[in-house]
């Protein structure tokens, strides 16, 4: 699957991701079929849109494909209080999501799992923080 290259790039990302203090991990599924295009201006201006908050966060977003390859969704590491009902409401009152979206405390390997496709073609992710 990956090159021994990419294989380092993938454990280097998780590894960096795991020493900063995370909150959430968090998935979000989309109502629709939404293309890699669509999911990055989706995800832009919802960065445009956290950071319009005068919020405190860290975030890190990562795309993924459904497994019928058609659609997308996201995953994120999320620090800062209340951010993950921020990103609800947003996609929410975009009609992008209705509750197909689960929150979980945060635990060492959810690092990883975000890391594992950053390799992999049409893969948009991102790191964001605002103080």
């Amino acid at each position: 699957m990956y090159t021994n290259k990419q294989k380092e790039i993938v454990r280097s990302y998780g590894k960096w991701l795991s020493n900063m203090d995370w909150d959430i991990f968090s998935t979000f599924t989309y109502r629709f079929n939404i293309r890699e295009k669509q999911n990055f201006n989706i995800m832009t201006k919802l960065e445009r849109y956290l950071k319009s908050q005068s919020l405190s966060f860290r975030m890190f977003w990562v795309m993924e494909h459904t497994s019928n390859q058609f659609s997308t969704h996201n995953h994120f590491l999320i620090k800062g209080k209340g951010v993950e009902k921020k990103i609800e409401y947003h996609l929410k009152e975009k009609g992008l999501i209705t509750n197909n979206f689960k929150h979980l405390d945060y635990e060492r390997g959810a690092s990883m799992y975000v890391s594992k496709y950053i390799c992999n073609k049409n893969i948009n992710y991102n790191y964001i923080e605002s103080k």
